[in-house]
């Protein structure tokens, strides 16, 4: 509970229980059983672990990490064993006789500790899932035992694929392959976890129902905004929808990044000017991840759009745009994208000015105010979900003076 943003990230896997328990599986929320803990633990390990092999190949290096991973062939996938009639998971392998000492000894950016230390963490929780596992009925533990090793084989696998096949310079994979492995990496292990926590629910017909899928696509649209926000972490090295989008379909975008990645480099997250530079490119992703939320139920539409604002997902700020007036913030952006996006309807590029003003903090509490509290309410917790012609009305609206 003492590194650095682990309250958060434990706060939001708590949160997320809560709504698959409830919402999902349809437990009472007074009488909450913590038999669906394995689940959340096995979740936060996937966090962890993530973070942990990035960390460890950005500082040892790829071509260390693919020697490794070729002389000890399938050592590092998790395994079910069975000792003394229970079912356990382990690991083939001892990370401290294969990474150098110096590696283990630097300090992880994130979480602020060393990779070794980092390293008994992840055995603790590995423990902490084996004495939960323990606990379980026979057949219910092997099921789990099961979904557990699927999904942080499946964790491991996209790492690979990130070591293995990263993009050459200069070249992006394409869209729809981007896409593909998003669905592979992200919604499956996701499906897995699900899983899961419906064995350990003794509810293993939810993951039949109609609304299942909308689950899923939560995950699919944060990986969306994930790729949004680490566009330079993501460059030449693993795959990342932004980029590839903008080198297939908007190469004068895909230009203006890599003229202007040392600015970007410069600026803090916030500042990312990408909403008016690259803005065919974001609003493209956008409309992606609108297209899911629009098909999910209206439970899941807002558990969405709470993750959205409760990350800060910050699509576009300049600093000469605080404390401008929302009506000239809107039509001074919309004058700047209008030339830069012909391909669509003007009605379509107030909606994307609207999209992005929710993101700056000034500009969306002055354009709250101008409209309905029904409009407000929409905005502030529906926002990819509002039609295109609904947010272009509102555009209007907010620009008379």
């Amino acid at each position: 509970m003492e590194l650095p943003g682990f309250p958060d990230l434990w706060k939001t896997i708590q949160k997320g229980s809560f709504a698959y328990n409830t919402l999902f599986l349809g437990l009472s929320p007074t009488k909450l059983s913590t038999a669906t803990d394995l689940a959340d633990i096995t979740t936060l390990a996937l966090f962890f672990g993530d973070e942990f092999i990035d960390g460890i190949a950005a500082d040892a290096g790829k071509p260390f990490i693919c020697s490794i991973i070729q002389s000890n062939n399938n050592k590092f996938y998790l395994q079910k064993k069975f000792v003394d009639g229970n079912v356990t998971l382990q690991y083939c392998f001892d990370m401290n006789c294969l990474i150098p000492s110096f590696v283990f000894q630097k300090i992880n950016a994130q979480y602020k500790i060393s990779y070794q230390r980092f390293y008994d963490l992840l055995l603790y929780f590995l423990g902490l899932i084996n004495e939960r596992l323990s606990h379980l009925p026979p057949l219910v533990a092997e099921k789990a035992a099961d979904k557990i090793a699927d999904s942080c084989n499946t964790c491991f696998e996209s790492f690979l694929h990130d070591v293995i096949c990263c993009p050459e310079p200069g070249k992006n994979t394409g869209v729809n392959h981007v896409l593909h492995f998003h669905e592979n990496k992200t919604a499956y292990m996701q499906k897995k976890l699900l899983e899961l926590r419906c064995i350990l629910a003794n509810n293993d017909h939810a993951m039949n129902d109609i609304q299942t899928p909308g689950w899923l696509d939560i995950m699919r649209v944060i990986q969306i905004y994930d790729d949004i926000n680490d566009v330079l972490i993501d460059d030449g090295l693993q795959d990342n929808l932004v980029l590839s989008t903008a080198f297939h379909y908007f190469p004068k975008e895909w230009e203006w990044f890599c003229m202007n990645k040392n600015i970007l480099l410069q600026s803090q997250p916030k500042a990312y000017l990408l909403s008016l530079y690259m803005p065919c490119t974001m609003e493209y992703c956008m409309q992606l991840a609108g297209e899911k939320i629009r098909t999910m139920n209206w439970e899941q539409q807002k558990i969405m759009h709470y993750l959205l604002f409760k990350n800060k997902y910050i699509l576009y700020k300049e600093k000469d745009d605080e404390g401008v007036p929302v009506s000239d913030f809107l039509l001074s952006f919309y004058e700047k994208l209008k030339d830069k996006m012909p391909h669509l309807s003007a009605e379509a590029i107030k909606c994307f000015a609207i999209d992005t003003c929710i993101h700056v903090r000034n500009a969306r509490k002055q354009l709250l105010a101008k409209v309905s509290f029904s409009t407000s309410y929409q905005l502030r917790f529906n926002l990819l979900s509002l039609t295109t012609e609904m947010k272009a009305m509102i555009f209007d609206t907010a620009t008379v003076h």
